[in-house]
């Protein structure tokens, strides 16, 4: 991939990247891809799903969408919390998932072989994926379709979101945690954009870190303020390169860490 050397981000503006704070690892990852040239190139020119996949994502979203207007969709090997459905058997209403009471979080993507529902509220997200057809107009008892034992964690873990969800209408904030690394990240992306605006490293280190940064002599009289900066920026052209994905595969702690929470939950409760 080709990091956006254009400088469509204004990078000194911090209230621009405050949404993230409350940010899931999907949506720092698109916000990597969206700064990414070819992936605006492909996407603006209104490619298919083919070119999208290249990209990591089912469909294609618009580059300009930032979080939480964005909706990515991720393909299931590439992000693995994703929960395999299908349509179950006759059931009780209590038993009924009605996708029109989801319909303000509720996003759709079809195409012949299979339909992706994204539940979002731009910040968080629950992914469901059944074949074509499962997702109607009319209420349906659904079948969870978990398999394996390291493969089955994520979805189990999406099971537990997509639950809490149609029970109390909003987003578990216990089973989405906030990201503890939000902040270190939005400064990898500030002073790429930085980068990208043609700020030098002195520039980006007086903005970001301190404004020490712009005195005379700085870059003797404040090594520690240095490597600093010179690791933001370091840090910052690796995720801007394509390692911003490894955000997306690193979900198996976080997922023995909710469940173990849960747990511990349940015994005390």
């Amino acid at each position: 991939m080709q990091a956006e050397t254009a400088s469509a981000f204004d990078w000194r503006d911090g209230a621009a990247y405050a949404p993230l704070l409350g940010a899931d690892r999907s949506l720092f990852a698109w916000e990597w891809l969206r700064r990414d040239r070819e992936y605006r190139a492909a996407a603006c020119a209104g490619a298919g799903d083919a070119e999208a996949a290249e990209f990591g994502l089912v469909a294609f979203e618009h580059p300009d969408r930032s979080a939480p207007v964005a909706r990515p969709l991720w393909r299931s090997d590439v992000h693995p919390l994703v929960l395999r459905v299908e349509r179950g058997g006759d059931a009780r209403t209590g038993d009924q998932f009605d996708v029109r009471r989801m319909s303000h979080v509720a996003a759709l993507v079809a195409n012949q072989a299979a339909e992706h529902l994204l539940l979002s509220d731009g910040l968080r997200a629950v992914r469901l994926d059944g074949p074509p057809g499962t997702f109607g107009a009319e209420p349906l008892c659904l079948r969870y379709l978990l398999e394996g034992l390291a493969s089955a964690e994520p979805a189990l873990l999406t099971l537990q979101r997509f639950l809490a969800l149609c029970r109390s209408g909003h987003f578990s904030r216990s089973l989405h945690p906030s990201e503890p690394r939000a902040r270190r990240w939005i400064l990898m992306l500030r002073a790429w954009d930085g980068i990208a605006a043609g700020a030098g490293q002195r520039e980006i280190a007086a903005e970001l870190l301190s404004r020490s940064a712009g005195e005379p002599r700085w870059r003797s009289r404040e090594s520690s303020l240095r490597s600093q900066s010179q690791r933001l920026v370091r840090s910052a052209r690796m995720l801007a390169l394509g390692g911003y994905r490894a955000l997306l595969g690193h979900h198996h702690a976080a997922v023995r860490n909710l469940a173990s929470s849960t747990m511990d939950e349940r015994k005390g409760a």
